[in-house]
């Protein structure tokens, strides 16, 4: 399913090099500008600064929902289109609203804690920063999930999150993999190559392409419940099926094959 995964994530992106590097760039553009624009309070007015950063970075995470929203439609074979950016905002804005405040507000307690902590210079001080930061790791690789679980399940805040922990528990080496692996090399990728691939479209590309060949296994264990054994190679035929063979000479020249 690993090796898999890679394939289809990169030639769903090499597919739709076009659609990423747009989403990439916007997004780019339109984050920059919104926090970028907070920091003229800084000097000025630094409360006016402190009430801004959050909400442009709450604001941040709903468009990075829509992103999110998009790669899904691509991991899916689907053909996006720019009109649907305004209705997929509809659809996804209120969750993403409340994550984003769910998000925000816990960075802000967290880096607090681990501040007031460390000023303690004491033991149990430093039992309760180590407690906080393993706290902080645990949020993150939930958070990884929260938009493809968005994306392809049902439910409220309160169950999507709750999903996302339970992916994590059921895929924890996996979550270290993207975790720490897969989206920092992406965002160190992403100005290598000028911006177009990797960043925050090729992540949520990934992410999705990831969830989405999980929700087989989970469909397939619902009819085999005492298998001790996922069949990937069985399960995944259809996906393998659409994916096809691919060559080099295929991605540059697609119309030779």
């Amino acid at each position: 399913m690993f090796f898999f995964l890679m394939k289809k994530a990169f030639f769903d992106g090499w597919d739709n090099l076009e659609t990423i590097f747009i989403t990439n760039f916007i997004f780019f553009i339109v984050s920059i500008a919104l926090v970028w624009s907070t920091f003229i309070f800084l000097e000025s007015s630094p409360p006016m600064f402190f009430v801004l950063l959050p909400m442009a970075s709450i604001f941040v995470i709903m468009l990075l929902g829509v992103v999110s929203a998009l790669m899904s439609a691509l991991a899916s074979y689907r053909r996006v289109f720019w009109t649907d950016v305004p209705r997929l905002f509809k659809e996804t804005w209120k969750q993403c609203l409340v994550f984003g405040i769910a998000m925000v507000s816990f960075i802000i307690i967290s880096l607090l804690g681990i501040i007031y902590y460390a000023k303690l210079k004491s033991l149990l001080g430093l039992i309760a920063s180590m407690i906080t930061f393993w706290i902080v790791i645990g949020a993150y690789l939930t958070s990884i999930w929260y938009f493809p679980a968005r994306n392809y399940l049902q439910g409220n805040f309160r169950k999507l999150l709750k999903k996302c922990v339970l992916l994590v528990i059921d895929n924890f080496l996996l979550s270290l993999y993207l975790g720490f692996v897969m989206i920092p090399l992406s965002l160190i990728a992403w100005p290598i190559t000028a911006f177009v691939v990797f960043g925050p479209s090729g992540i949520h590309l990934y992410l999705n392409c990831t969830l989405r060949l999980l929700l087989y296994k989970y469909d397939w264990l619902k009819k085999n419940p005492d298998a001790k054994k996922v069949p990937w190679h069985e399960i995944l035929v259809d996906e393998k099926k659409r994916i096809g063979k691919r060559t080099i000479e295929g991605m540059i020249f697609p119309w030779k094959e």
